[in-house]
């Protein structure tokens, strides 16, 4: 073992021997989860055994329960999150493609509509285009769908996911499982760009024209990460109009070790916030809108 691998490890075992999960749903938990009480984002987290969390960006390691995830027909766990800028509501969508909207002080999902196009993977990225209004999935496999959530919504299957620049492949791209999109408000003249994240490669791409599927890396994120990824990007508004974007992601290793980072979208590079706890592993993130 060299010695810049071992000091990584005690590093991280460090930050995890600091986190308290918080397993208990009560008062002091909701106010926790509340968007009013912090100048810090809060940050709600999916975890694999299918609970709602939430946590302060810079502390995830206080992490709180919101609670199990109920009311699922038809479909056995959630596969991702993410809020809507069009009514403001968390939705997430089902192994078996039901789609939901997701209750984030309890927990329970409420159907909405079915994807009609099959899913194809084990790992998944979920994010609302702001303005197309349009639930964007990527997976594992290259998988490249665009889903209508408004009634009587079908789901397109769009070009699949494929690197065109160097190093370029006609294959498809295996291993993108997070995808955030920028600029989340509402203004028509504001445009919007796909990041996703290649967990094969570990890097941040370019989904353009995310229709196409097609990649362009820009950076690496300089750390190993599994095909467990969560991500999402928070715009900050001014005048309804965004003015930053910055990006977050909960990148699992392969022992499944949940960490929490923040991530320069520009060069790709992950910095280190904190972890969950021993034992706790996040399979997806949400950042509510209009926090700061």
């Amino acid at each position: 073992m060299n010695k810049r691998y071992f000091f990584g490890l005690v590093a991280i075992f460090a930050v995890l021997a600091a986190c308290a999960f918080d397993n208990n749903v009560n008062a002091q938990n909701i106010r926790r989860c509340s968007t009013n009480n912090s100048n810090n984002l809060l940050i709600i987290g999916l975890t694999a055994d299918q609970r709602l969390v939430c946590f302060r960006e810079v502390n995830p390691g206080r992490a709180s329960v919101i609670g199990p995830v109920t009311g699922l027909s038809g479909d056995s766990a959630l596969i991702g999150i993410d809020y809507r800028v069009q009514d403001g509501q968390l939705y997430g969508v089902g192994n078996a493609g039901g789609v939901y909207r997701i209750d984030t002080g309890s927990g329970a999902a409420t159907f909405v509509n079915n994807l009609t196009v099959a899913l194809d993977g084990t790992s998944f990225g979920v994010d609302f285009n702001p303005a197309a209004d349009r639930l964007r999935i990527i997976s594992n496999t290259g998988q490249n769908l665009r889903h209508n959530v408004n009634l009587g919504g079908v789901t397109i299957n769009d070009g699949t996911l494929t690197y065109t620049a160097p190093p370029a492949s006609p294959v498809a791209a295996l291993g993108v499982t997070g995808a955030a999109y920028t600029n989340n408000d509402l203004d028509a003249s504001t445009a919007t760009t796909l990041f996703d994240i290649d967990s094969t490669m570990n890097q941040v791409v370019i989904q353009s024209p995310a229709n196409n599927g097609l990649l362009a890396a820009t950076g690496k994120l300089g750390v190993d990460t599994s095909d467990v990824v969560g991500f999402d990007i928070y715009s900050t508004l001014q005048g309804a109009i965004t003015v930053d974007n910055e990006g977050f992601a909960v990148l699992t290793s392969a022992e499944g070790i949940s960490l929490f980072y923040s991530v320069s979208l520009l060069t790709g590079r992950a910095t280190l916030i904190g972890g969950f706890g021993v034992g706790i592993q996040i399979v997806d993130i949400a950042i509510p809108l209009n926090q700061r």
